[in-house]
């Protein structure tokens, strides 16, 4: 389990590290995620296909044009404020499968409503383990601060490592230029958690 700051810190360090991590990658992204995560999408600097709001057909025809040898990560919200509609995840896990695609779901307006044990959609769906990195905010059910990313199978601890180092590294730079961020004081945190 990877805890953050706040929901808008896991999500753009969360999408823009794995997405840097694996080299080549490409996004495929829901029209409606929300701000944090188009951030983190932009932050990853990886090539992005968007694709119209659960239109699983659109998605397909996207995986399709992308060459089965490349490394995609698709990203989506499970349940979307603004319209209160809830993402097909078990198409969406279906299509990732069907195409070797890492998926992301971020179950931030969602976390502690939804499944047998008030967990999230993920849950309820029956499709936790079929989602590779879920995001979950502390924020708005728990009422207090903070956001976990409690299932992060695909990430090995090396990997973890390599991603907290490269971040401290930009951090250290940043910190040379006298322009700090609070996701780079996240991974300093981090960093000094999972190298002790």
């Amino acid at each position: 389990m990877l805890v953050f700051t706040s929901g808008y810190v896991s999500n753009l360090t969360g999408i823009a590290t794995i997405a840097k991590l694996i080299p080549n990658c490409v996004i495929l992204s829901n029209e409606l995620n929300d701000d944090l995560m188009i951030e983190g999408v932009r932050q990853s600097g990886s090539e992005k296909l968007i694709w119209p709001h659960n239109d699983i057909q659109h998605l397909e025809r996207l995986l399709c044009q992308v060459s089965a040898a490349r490394p995609k990560l698709v990203v989506s919200e499970t349940l979307y404020s603004m319209d209160g509609d809830v993402a097909p995840l078990h198409r969406i896990c279906d299509l990732a499968n069907r195409y070797g695609a890492m998926t992301y779901a971020d179950e931030v307006h969602a976390i502690g409503m939804y499944g047998p044990r008030g967990v999230d959609v993920a849950e309820r769906d029956g499709v936790m383990h079929r989602i590779d990195v879920i995001d979950c905010t502390r924020a708005k059910a728990f009422r207090c601060i903070g956001a976990t990313s409690p299932q992060v199978p695909q990430l090995t601890p090396v990997a973890i490592r390599l991603a907290i180092h490269a971040a401290v590294c930009r951090k250290r730079r940043r910190l040379a230029k006298r322009e700090v961020h609070s996701s780079s004081v996240c991974l300093h945190m981090l960093h000094t958690s999972f190298l002790q």
